[in-house]
């Protein structure tokens, strides 16, 4: 009998440690009414369970896209199904410290902080206006939170500016007195630097990478310090869209950033027609067609210097056999290995990434959703860096992959429920700090 009662305990104790908290995850929903965001916990098998929905204090904008089109999922128009409002990383991210949730609502142009609790529920803090009507990208370093924002003018695609603020110890946000700097084009993603000197935003219209130098007193330079071209469209290529970005820290002072590249339209800007084999097998190519995604990865050096290492890696093995789409991507913490979500064809890539920043194709379909159905958009790794978080703008389902650090595989967990059945954007990782087992 206490041979049996000792194997029970050993198997409840590991059972306990098999479900340790190791973070909140979280998803917006962006209702056009009220925005809000949807709370998760983490554990570390990697499952997980819904905390509740908090109220942002700001307004999403719904169904309607990037480029204003009217809500028509019938229509086979990928910017029309009201399933990547957004077309942006980074619209829901941390404060520098982890103790924040910062939110972009793009229905009303403001940006909220709400504060995490020890519970891994979230507290509004208080809401700001952004530097534009559509906010959607933030980043912080220490105190600084910067902004990113669409402009007022649909037909204009050069409209669109950074914006700074400060953010104190109990998650307040503060706008920096003359932080605003315009951009060339519609933002797609910003980024800080992991020592802070940099800011880098990429233009998802003009295919553009910013590089700001942050000065002492957390302005930005009134010019980019370095700008470069996403890899050039040719009669054979199509043009690059740069959408998500993810710095991996690097020696010497030197950093690489991968930047994701969507080969939706032609080098004359025109979009092509789907095939009729893609428009059967798949539900996001029943119009249009693109050529395979891609990434590129560029040299940041101490200054913020930006230069190409490897361009336009493309997710597939030549520009017409691929996965469409590449938009989002996060790294392991070793900076090893990088993953892509590619929404068009409800798919994810793996990549590896080298010392010296260049970057190869590792598994073209790490993961595919077997009906092609699963419209996979932003990314996290979770808080102890053993799995890859991404959300379905299609089906409000949070899916958790565990990633073979050996090789950079991933095996699907499962995916959960909970969130805005169409329109969610932006997935956050936040560590817990209390120790809890459950």
């Amino acid at each position: 009998m206490n041979k049996l009662l000792a194997c029970a305990l050993v198997l409840s104790s590991f059972n306990v440690m098999a479900k340790e908290l190791t973070g909140g995850v979280y998803v917006a929903t962006n209702n056009a009414e009220e925005n809000s965001i949807i709370g998760y916990k983490q554990y570390s098998d990697g499952t997980l369970s819904k905390v509740g929905e908090y109220k942002t204090g700001g307004k999403g904008t719904g169904f309607v896209e990037l480029f204003d089109l009217p809500y028509d999922p019938t229509s086979g128009h990928t910017f029309s199904d009201g399933i990547d409002p957004l077309a942006a990383a980074y619209g829901l991210w941390r404060s520098w410290d982890g103790k924040n949730v910062l939110i972009a609502n793009a229905g009303n142009g403001t940006v909220s902080s709400l504060r995490v609790k020890d519970d891994l529920s979230l507290e509004l803090v208080n809401v700001v206006e952004a530097g534009d009507i559509k906010p959607n990208g933030i980043d912080s370093y220490e105190d600084l939170v910067y902004v990113v924002s669409m402009g007022k003018k649909v037909e204009d695609p050069s409209e669109g500016n950074i914006k700074g603020y400060r953010i104190d110890d109990k998650g307040h946000l503060t706008p920096i007195p003359d932080s605003l700097r315009k951009l060339t084009g519609r933002p797609a993603s910003v980024e800080f630097t992991p020592d802070g000197k940099s800011l880098l935003v990429v233009e998802i219209t003009t295919g553009v990478i910013h590089s700001y130098a942050v000065n002492d007193d957390g302005l930005l330079s009134d010019e980019p310090v370095s700008s470069i071209d996403s890899p050039l469209a040719s009669p054979d290529r199509f043009f690059a869209l740069p959408i998500g970005t993810k710095i991996i820290e690097g020696q010497g002072g030197n950093n690489t950033l991968l930047v994701t590249e969507t080969r939706f339209i032609d080098s004359d800007h025109n979009f092509y027609n789907s095939s009729e084999e893609h428009k059967k097998e798949y539900p996001f190519l029943r119009l249009f067609e693109g050529q395979a995604g891609s990434v590129t990865s560029y040299n940041i050096d101490k200054d913020g210097k930006l230069s190409i290492i490897s361009p336009d890696v493309i997710a597939g093995t030549s520009y017409w056999d691929g996965q469409q789409a590449v938009c989002w991507v996060t790294a392991s913490e070793n900076g090893k290995y990088a993953w892509t979500t590619n929404p068009l064809t409800s798919s994810i890539s793996t990549y590896e990434v080298n010392e010296d920043g260049s970057i190869s194709l590792l598994e073209e379909i790490a993961y595919q959703d077997s009906g092609y159905d699963e419209y996979f958009l932003d990314m996290d790794l979770s808080a102890d860096g053993n799995y890859v978080n991404t959300i379905s703008g299609n089906t409000g389902v949070t899916w958790v992959f565990k990633i073979n650090h050996e090789d950079g595989s991933l095996s699907l967990v499962n995916g959960y429920g909970g969130g805005a059945y169409v329109h969610s954007y932006g997935i956050v990782t936040i560590p817990y700090e209390g120790g809890d087992q459950e």
